[in-house]
């Protein structure tokens, strides 16, 4: 049992260990071997597991933040539903650039329109079982011009769409969006941390990136 240098209290450790409530031993020549010494034998004591030192307090805003963003989100474009690989703004361009690298450049970028967030029926296709009724947050790109929802599935950043004769180094990454099968990736709730429900039906609840 050790007192903890800021008069909190005193604190049981193991044996041979530095109390983790003090923050620095005096500089004193004598104690440097032996502060040496416990700080060899805590180190080995947490690698072992005897002593595990108490985790660091989460994050709860990141941690809400990364709750409202899908990693897989579903896009809406010439009136389908695909399931993209990565989060909205981070759907890559997949031409080639003159030195034969992928672009790096996002399809969404500040100079172009950006889709509306928005909550829509969970509606199967045709043949399909039916699902529980129940609503889902979907990126619709309807609201923009055709020749935008043509380069959105082309997955071409503007400088690229521009440039026909550019070759792709990639396949674009959509895949259609089958609820049954990709039911894990349905989110109810819009990637908002301020999230109001509006009048039901569809296009309720729209909202930007």
């Amino acid at each position: 049992m050790h007192r903890a240098a800021n008069g909190s209290g005193w604190c049981r450790l193991p044996h041979s260990m530095v109390c983790p409530a003090r923050n620095t031993l005096p500089a004193a020549p004598e104690l440097t071997g032996l502060r040496r010494a416990l700080a060899v034998n805590t180190r080995r004591l947490i690698d072992s597991g005897a002593f595990v030192p108490p985790p660091a307090q989460p994050d709860t805003k990141a941690s809400a933040t990364a709750t409202c963003r899908p990693a897989r989100p579903i896009l809406q474009l010439l009136y389908l539903r695909y399931l993209a690989n990565h989060p909205v703004d981070e759907i890559q361009c997949v031409a080639q650039t003159r030195r034969r690298h992928r672009c790096t450049s996002p399809l969404l970028t500040p100079e172009t329109r950006a889709g509306v967030w928005t909550l829509v029926p969970a509606t199967t296709t045709p043949g399909q079982l039916p699902l529980p009724g129940e609503d889902m947050a979907v990126y619709s790109l309807t609201g923009l011009s055709y020749a935008e929802q043509l380069r959105w599935r082309a997955q071409r950043c503007p400088e690229h769409a521009a440039i026909p004769t550019a070759a792709d180094v990639a396949l674009a990454e959509w895949e259609p969006f089958d609820p049954l099968v990709h039911h894990e990736h349905i989110h109810t709730r819009l990637p908002t941390l301020a999230r109001r429900r509006g009048p039901a039906g569809y296009g309720s609840n729209a909202h930007r990136p």
